[in-house]
């Protein structure tokens, strides 16, 4: 029989040396470190980029724009009403900062807007009125019968329900061009209420009458751009025109012959009753005011070129309507001023802050 062959021992496993099992050890450690880098770098780009996303949708947004006393304006709040309004510019947030300022004053005096008020002027910006206005009757003259009159046709009032669509339908659009929502707009109306009652207080002790001036003028125009030998001539003409009234010519003839204003040239010059800071240019209103009554002025230089100045009376008396509103609303804005002068403000404002797609629409 054939002898068998005999398997091959197998080879005991060389023994590692002390170095080699350091060196394995090091290697597995340097592996094991290089995976964790990898987590803690892809870690970190998570962070990172969840850290810019929360700073654009959270942080920015909610970061004022402006703190008043305490108080912050929010970012997001700006950007609303800058799309809301179109306004770009740092004004807006000066406005922001005013109307702050005004909600705060009210407060602390007391002064209120009933949400009633609020609705009712929301009512009235659309031109509905829950109790519409008595219609004018149109007067009848002595020659002409009740047959005669055609009335003037009475324009139709808005319902009640044409006012909720209306007001519905502004509100949608709103939100969709601006993101402000109705109780901001609700609460914009009331700071603009507001803002009308602490005017009125705060010029309340306004004197409403003061010594005016009645005054007829000759206006001889020259332009702004006319060369010196235009402008002599039309100080010569002016000059030969005081002569002759101060010679004794009639003021209200030489006026409708010669005035090339025509707001008062048919009416003999005649300006009517005028008010320091009444809204007349500077120059007028100081000769007016320095003239005695019934004298001719020399000729007075102004943009519009060369007046002749007559004051026929001088008397205390109410202020004109237009003239006690412009003084009061002045009044109120130094008073404003000097408001946040005292105020605690700070401002955040940059370009940056302006809505990129706001500047986008605007630069096309």
């Amino acid at each position: 029989m054939a002898k068998g062959k005999k398997g091959k021992k197998a080879k005991k496993p060389v023994a590692l040396t002390k170095k080699q099992i350091a060196r394995g050890r090091k290697v597995k450690r340097q592996i094991r470190m290089i995976w964790i880098g990898v987590g803690v770098v892809a870690a970190l780009v998570v962070g990172i980029l969840a850290f810019g996303v929360y700073q654009e949708v959270v942080t920015k947004p909610a970061a004022p724009i402006a703190i008043v006393n305490g108080v912050p304006i929010r970012t997001d709040y700006y950007q609303q009403v800058a799309r809301y309004t179109g306004d770009t510019s740092k004004q807006l947030v000066d406005h922001l900062i005013e109307s702050e300022l005004i909600r705060q004053y009210a407060v602390q005096n007391g002064i209120t807007v009933t949400a009633d008020e609020v609705q009712t002027t929301i009512e009235e910006m659309f031109g509905y009125y829950r109790t519409p206005p008595t219609p004018m009757p149109t007067p009848i003259t002595s020659q002409e019968t009740m047959t005669d009159v055609t009335p003037a046709p009475t324009p139709t009032p808005m319902t009640e329900e044409q006012f909720q669509q209306a007001y519905a339908d502004f509100l949608k659009r709103m939100k969709e061009q601006s993101g402000l929502p109705e109780e901001e707009f609700r609460r914009n109306v009331q700071t603009m209420l507001l803002r009308q009652k602490v005017q009125d207080q705060v010029t309340q002790d306004m004197p409403t009458e003061e010594e005016q001036a009645h005054v007829r003028h000759i206006l001889i125009k020259v332009a702004t751009d006319a060369d010196e030998q235009t402008v002599q001539e039309a100080e010569a003409k002016a000059r030969d025109l005081v002569e002759q009234l101060r010679d004794g010519a009639d003021f209200a003839t030489l006026a409708a012959q010669f005035s090339e204003d025509p707001g008062s040239s048919e009416n003999g010059g005649d300006v009517g009753w005028i008010a320091r800071d009444g809204g007349m240019i500077a120059e007028f209103e100081e000769a007016a005011f320095s003239l005695p009554v019934g004298e001719i002025s020399d000729p007075v230089s102004s943009y519009y070129g060369f007046h002749i100045i007559q004051v026929t009376e001088r008397e205390v008396r109410e202020l004109e309507p237009d003239v006690l509103a412009r003084r009061k609303s002045d009044a109120f804005q130094k008073w404003l001023a000097d408001l946040r002068a005292e105020a605690q403000v700070e401002e955040y404002w940059s370009p940056e802050k302006v809505p990129a797609d706001l500047l986008r629409q605007q630069t096309g």
